[in-house]
């Protein structure tokens, strides 16, 4: 690759800068001409702390978010702040002979304005299994219907501002709300990226009929950073009741300094809110769970972390030993400026444990120690996914399984970071997209 060759990966909420810093960690030395980090503006990145990690990129350029319009009267406006947005990510010298452009989120949004601005440049979309299935879904006009402002998009606004036309449709009997809405590029997602690197839980799946250009992996983990990585390498598997490790060989600061006590973090559920089963049946089992983390964690700072929905649960429950974290950081964000210091992650059926487990931290969810009815239960399984079987705390009486040092060795061969080489590798036989 010539010797000023640029990454730019491109992200919408701050929930996804992890995953950038994981392809900022494997591609830096590919990419001598430096990486920088395009973001879409929102409350999101308002409150969250992210400004610790600015300095991992060469430069961040914000674009503001494109909100939809409701009818003709907002046309004018919904017209100018696209073209507006186009003309400045147009203005980035990306150099299409040289450098990659990486999608990471935000499809719909700043990531078509990139790579609409720039389709000659090596384009990767890094797009989870779920997704790729709904950017994929056609819908017969039969079943959807334009919305107003996805009619007004794809006929007026982004064929003048010059951006890939976007597909906004809805039922024409809605069965359940907007997740049934049909949300999706006009064209297929091969006739517009170069690679797509499709990620599950197992890092092995691939779409039917997929080619050299799909690449199956594993999503993102805090854990393929390499000042992470190495120090977890080199520690011994720990039990699960947590025996207290030393905090020597920690990595940068910014990147997630070590604290004085491991921390065990639960993550709260608004069961107030979402009544699963009647809230004095969840508060009995659910403080029967926090006893069982006392228990198995007595050196540990506990930490319970409410839900944004939460009002009144952590009133009525028994949070004895725990302190309350009520600064409503996103998870992803959280883990990565304290990783290093955490023991375990634990919930009753939050997609939180997931995330953890995919980040290479020991995650457990609680659900089976619930009476939940079998429909219930089908739908957690189905939202965890494949996972391992320790993962999953049935039995109260049984010290939790530190499992993660196993998972590392075959989480490797299928990673996000070595996703990301092949990807960038296969530039030198596969001609940019037009």
């Amino acid at each position: 690759m010539e010797s000023q060759a640029k990454l730019w990966i491109v992200i919408s909420r701050p929930d996804r800068l992890p995953n950038a810093l994981v392809a900022v960690d494997a591609l830096r030395d590919r990419f001598p001409g430096g990486v920088h980090l395009l973001r879409e503006e929102s409350k999101w990145w308002e409150s969250a702390n992210w400004k610790p990690f600015v300095r991992e990129f060469t430069e961040i350029h914000a674009f503001p978010k494109v909100k939809t319009c409701r009818g003709l009267k907002d046309l004018p406006r919904l017209y100018r702040e696209n073209v507006q947005r186009q003309r400045g990510v147009g203005a980035l010298p990306i150099n299409a002979g040289t450098d990659v452009l990486l999608c990471l989120a935000g499809l719909l949004g700043l990531g078509n304005a990139a790579l609409s601005a720039h389709p000659d440049v090596y384009k990767i979309l890094c797009v989870s299994q779920k997704a790729y299935g709904e950017l994929t879904r056609r819908g017969g006009r039969t079943r959807f219907r334009f919305t107003t402002s996805g009619w007004l998009q794809n006929r007026l606004v982004e064929p003048l501002a010059g951006v890939e036309r976007t597909i906004h449709c809805k039922p024409r009997i809605n069965p359940g709300g907007d997740g049934v809405r049909l949300r999706r590029l006009q064209k297929d997602i091969d006739d517009v990226f170069d690679v797509v690197i499709y990620m599950s839980n197992g890092g092995h799946e691939l779409p039917p009929n997929a080619d050299d250009r799909i690449i199956p992996s594993r999503f993102p983990s805090i854990a393929e950073l390499r000042v992470f990585s190495s120090q977890r390498n080199g520690e011994q598997n720990r039990p699960g009741s947590a025996n207290r490790q030393s905090n020597a060989g920690a990595g940068p600061a910014r990147l997630g300094p070590r604290t004085s006590d491991r921390r065990i973090l639960f993550f709260g559920t608004p069961f107030l809110l979402v009544r699963n089963l009647e809230p004095d049946i969840y508060i009995e089992h659910l403080n029967r769970c926090l006893d069982y983390i006392r228990r198995f964690y007595p050196n540990c700072d506990l930490v319970y972390r409410p839900h944004p929905a939460e009002t009144e649960e952590p009133k009525r429950i028994k949070l004895d030993s725990f302190r309350v974290e009520n600064d409503r950081e996103v998870a992803d964000l959280y883990f990565l400026r304290h990783f290093v210091g955490i023991e375990a992650v634990y919930s009753v059926s939050s997609t939180v444990s997931r995330t953890a487990l995919n980040n290479g931290l020991n995650s457990y969810a609680l659900w089976r120690s619930f009476p939940f009815t079998e429909t219930q239960k089908n739908f957690f399984r189905r939202v965890m996914g494949d996972v391992p079987p320790e993962f999953e705390i049935s039995d109260l009486t049984k010290p939790p399984v530190a499992y993660q040092n196993e998972q590392a060795a075959e989480a490797k061969e299928n990673s996000f970071s070595s996703a990301l080489n092949r990807a960038v590798d296969l530039k030198k036989t596969i001609p940019a997209t037009r």
